[in-house]
């Protein structure tokens, strides 16, 4: 029965489109529109003059900044994670308060040593306290710097357990 209805509905579909076919081998295409008389003369418009900015607003010289973890003494390819310890009263998004943030991690070497660059990625949502738009750019309009101070970073092995402790200093743009 199923077989029958199958075959039933694909002879309905081939007849439909043999009508159209035929109904439509009928029509004659529209007449095509007449040609100008002259072609108008078309000058070149002046072009667009758009400055760009030659450098970057102070809170964006982070991106340019390498900032990076190194250690020694962790288990031969360990991974390594470093977080940042959220001072009370500073808001980090999508981190609830009092929790650490994570800004990089590495695997350590056969020595047991790591280098941990921090992405740019990172520095924007951690450091910038700002949004990434669905084009992969930096939103800058959205960016809260973190406060000038200074803060404590926490490099922990995966397996291990082995802490290491550092800080670092952000200062406003020219010094203090």
């Amino acid at each position: 029965m199923a077989f029958l209805q199958k075959n039933l509905f694909f002879l309905v579909f081939l007849i439909i489109l043999f009508a159209l076919l035929i109904g439509c081998k009928g029509m004659t295409p529209a007449p095509a529109a007449p040609a100008p008389a002259s072609t108008p003369k078309v000058e070149a418009a002046p072009p667009l003059q758009v400055t760009l900015p030659t450098t970057l607003p102070a809170m964006l010289g982070i991106l340019r900044t390498r900032i990076y973890f190194t250690g020694s003494g962790y288990a031969p390819n360990e991974i390594v994670v470093v977080e940042m310890e959220v001072p009370p009263g500073v808001e980090i998004p999508a981190v609830k308060p009092g929790e650490p943030v994570g800004v990089a991690y590495a695997q350590a070497d056969q020595a047991g040593n790591f280098t941990a660059d921090v992405s740019p990625s990172d520095k924007i949502l951690t450091f910038l306290r700002g949004n990434i738009l669905p084009t992969l750019a930096p939103d800058p309009k959205s960016f809260k710097p973190l406060p000038h101070g200074v803060y404590t970073f926490v490099a922990t092995g995966a397996e291990s357990d082995r802490v290491a402790k550092t800080r670092i200093e952000f200062v406003p743009p020219g010094g203090k």
